[in-house]
């Protein structure tokens, strides 16, 4: 009798136990639609501040970026994670720098296409922390300095 009571006890252990110390698939499943989120409004602002730091008068075109989803934005294209790996707003008349446009916020762009607008300055040593970047064009604007590697 007391064999059958202690199974039963190991028993109850071994579930409080497992039940509290190990995460649950639907736990694991928020955790990682919460770390979704945090890399979609990474990439939102950065998107969003550079918009703000551009001329009024070139803001027609972004005018259209609205919503937390950029990947449904003019000119944005993403992967099917998710991840931004397009942007490609080439002769749209923007007018600012590139520095308000933190590109750490993008680690899967692949095409970057801002040719032919009103951009000046110099162009950004983090551009070169682009890993995936296979496509660049900033053709027909006022940049100076060398491109980053």
């Amino acid at each position: 009798m007391a064999s059958s009571i202690q199974k039963f006890l190991l028993a109850c252990c071994f579930i409080l136990f497992f039940s509290t110390y190990l995460p649950s698939p639907t736990s694991s499943l928020s955790a990682i639609a919460r770390d979704q989120e945090l890399e979609v409004g990474t990439k939102v602002e950065a998107l969003l501040k550079w918009k703000s730091s551009l001329d009024n008068k070139s803001l027609s075109i972004l005018s259209l970026w609205d919503g937390n989803n950029p990947c449904t934005w003019v000119g944005i294209a993403c992967d099917n994670d998710g991840s931004i790996t397009n942007i490609s707003l080439g002769n749209h008349s923007l007018k600012g720098t590139l520095h308000n446009l933190n590109f750490w916020s993008f680690p899967n762009l692949v095409r970057l296409v801002l040719r032919e607008n009103l951009l000046y300055g110099t162009i950004p040593s983090n551009v070169g922390n682009l890993s995936k970047l296979s496509f660049l064009d900033l053709a027909y604007n006022d940049l100076s300095g060398n491109i980053p590697s």
